[in-house]
C-alpha cells in the first residue's frame, strides 16, 4: 500500500465548505459545471494567494469563492440568493473561530491523507460581481485557511 497523497489548498477548502456550510449538496468545485445545480446554487473555488510556514508544514492559503445562483426560466439574476450563499460561507468561519480549542479534522477523498483545519476567516468583504449575459448572480469573497496535514500536529 502506497503512502496517501498530500492534500492541497483547494481540496481542503472544498472539503471544509461541504462540512461547515449547510445545504451545499456537493455544489463546490474548482470548475463551474453546467446547470442545473441542486438548489440552483454553486460555489467555485480557487487558491489566489497565501504563504506556507517557513519552518513547519503549516499552510495558509487564501481561497476565493465565487458564489453563483440562478433562477430557472428567468432572466433576472437572483442576487439575494447568491449573497446569502456567500454569507453562509462567511458565517461558518465564525462558528469555528469561536471554538479555538477545537481544530477540524477533515476526511478527504480516497487516496488522500487527512487534514486538520486550524482556522478559517474572511479576508475580504462579500462583493457583487457583474455577471455576463448568463443570468447568473455572482458574489465573491476571499477566505484565509490555516491547515496542516493530519500526520503533523503543531501546538
Amino acid at each position: 500500500m502506497s503512502a496517501p497523497l498530500l492534500p492541497n489548498a483547494e481540496l481542503v477548502a472544498k472539503t471544509w465548505l461541504l462540512a461547515a456550510v449547510g445545504g451545499l449538496d456537493n455544489n463546490v468545485a474548482t470548475t463551474l459545471p453546467d446547470p442545473p445545480w441542486p438548489n440552483d446554487e454553486f460555489i467555485q473555488i480557487m487558491q489566489v494567494g497565501g504563504s506556507p510556514n517557513m519552518y513547519v508544514p503549516q499552510f495558509s492559503p487564501v481561497v476565493t469563492l465565487n458564489c453563483f445562483a440562478m433562477k430557472k426560466n428567468s432572466t433576472k439574476p437572483p442576487w439575494n440568493k447568491a449573497s446569502g450563499l456567500g454569507m453562509r460561507a462567511i458565517m461558518a468561519c465564525y462558528e469555528v473561530r469561536y471554538a479555538p480549542d477545537t481544530a477540524v479534522e477533515l476526511d478527504l477523498p480516497v487516496n488522500y491523507g487527512r487534514a486538520i483545519v486550524q482556522s478559517v476567516y474572511p479576508v475580504s468583504e462579500l462583493r457583487r460581481l457583474p455577471s455576463d449575459p448568463s443570468q447568473y448572480a455572482v458574489y465573491n469573497v476571499d477566505l484565509h485557511f490555516v491547515w496542516v496535514p493530519a500526520s503533523v500536529v503543531i501546538a
